[in-house]
């Protein structure tokens, strides 16, 4: 049985709402904010969450947002149900990463529907990543954006660049935008293969093609794929004292 988190602060939404989903075969759980729907997926770990946006302190950005920042909690299927019909909210919601915006009110089938897809969807990546775990030889990162999702070996990983709230990742002919932060990422790559040469950027050693001296005492890197990094003066101490330079 599937378990469905519904965060909604309207009772004559959420009430109706965890009736159709029981009803229709699922294990839910509601609450009326967004901290506590924050706390209750760390917890009770859903198989998707359903979450309104306009809500009384921590709004559904911040918990989407929130989720995303975790690992164990970045890849549940987040849908928005949502009064903002505007298309440009609908495309804000999206473009943070949520993988379904529906609006209010809804119709029973289409948001029943939106649910099942989301949740095959996320049964396949599941199995997916259960077998690439399972095969200890190969050193790789799961990388999602929407639909589509990658296992990237390491050494294919050549750049991470920041942009806002988002990271673009470089690998083979893809350049994925994820909305996570370059800190985040650097706290999870190891740090014998990958390096933080500024703000905005985090290089694999291994994709090296030239360095040379820089502006200030510092080093500039050009990658085996023509893109190049500026490393800060701080940067490119330390990294001369990692390389023995």
């Amino acid at each position: 049985m599937s378990r469905i988190l519904v965060i909604e602060d309207d009772e004559q939404v959420r009430l109706p709402l965890v009736d159709l989903l029981e009803i229709n075969g699922f294990e839910v759980e509601a609450v009326d904010n967004g901290r506590d729907g924050i706390e209750r997926a760390r917890e009770w770990g859903p198989d998707l969450v359903i979450s309104d946006i306009m809500m009384p302190g921590i709004d559904g950005y911040s918990v989407l947002e929130a989720l995303q920042g975790e690992e164990r909690t970045a890849v549940i299927p987040f849908l928005f149900l949502s009064a903002k019909t505007a298309s440009g909210d609908i495309r804000d919601g999206l473009r943070i990463g949520a993988d379904d915006y529906l609006t209010k009110p809804y119709e029973a089938r289409e948001l029943l529907a939106a649910i099942r897809i989301r949740l095959e969807k996320f049964q396949r990546i599941s199995e997916a990543a259960g077998k690439a775990s399972a095969n200890a030889g190969i050193d790789h990162i799961f990388i999602r954006d929407g639909d589509r999702c990658w296992f990237v070996e390491y050494d294919k990983l050549r750049l991470l660049e920041s942009e806002e709230n988002f990271v673009r990742f470089y690998f083979d002919d893809e350049k994925p935008l994820i909305h996570r932060t370059l800190n985040f990422m650097e706290e999870r790559l190891p740090a014998d293969r990958f390096f933080r040469g500024n703000r905005r950027q985090i290089f694999n050693l291994k994709w090296i093609g030239t360095i040379k001296p820089s502006f200030n005492s510092g080093l500039m890197v050009t990658l085996k794929d023509g893109r190049t990094v500026e490393m800060s003066r701080r940067a490119s101490q330390v990294f001369k004292s990692r390389m023995g330079i």
